[in-house]
């Protein structure tokens, strides 16, 4: 999580927040769906 306040390229819209947010959860689930994987490998 990112925590800019200072930032003039912080995304002020809402859709632009939800696409970010929406970004970060989609790379979260991928790193889980590959660590979830991996342990099934063993």
């Amino acid at each position: 999580m990112k925590f800019a306040t200072n930032l003039p390229e912080q995304p002020t819209l809402n859709e632009s927040k939800f696409k970010e947010t929406l970004k970060e959860n989609l790379r979260f689930f991928k790193s889980l769906l590959y660590l979830t994987k991996k342990i099934f490998m063993l």
